[in-house]
């Protein structure tokens, strides 16, 4: 069986020690990291739209863009 490899560009150093920094000096980082806290937020932000309330979804998809930025 043969084994097949995709070409993948390394991450930016700069980019991974930035990200590396931020998550080990905020808690709340640390928290939006986690998977469970990504695809909540998106689904709250969904539900949000779909509710048709504003403020809420705005800070769903906030926090939801903060997440998946950070993972």
């Amino acid at each position: 069986m043969a084994h097949t490899t995709t070409a993948r560009r390394a991450a930016c150093p700069t980019c991974r020690r930035r990200r590396q920094r931020l998550r080990a000096r905020s808690p709340l980082l640390n928290a939006l990291c986690l998977p469970i806290a990504r695809y909540g937020f998106t689904l709250l932000a969904v539900a949000g739209l779909y509710a048709q309330l504003t403020t809420p979804t705005l800070i769903a998809a906030g926090l939801a863009a903060i997440a998946w930025r950070y993972r």
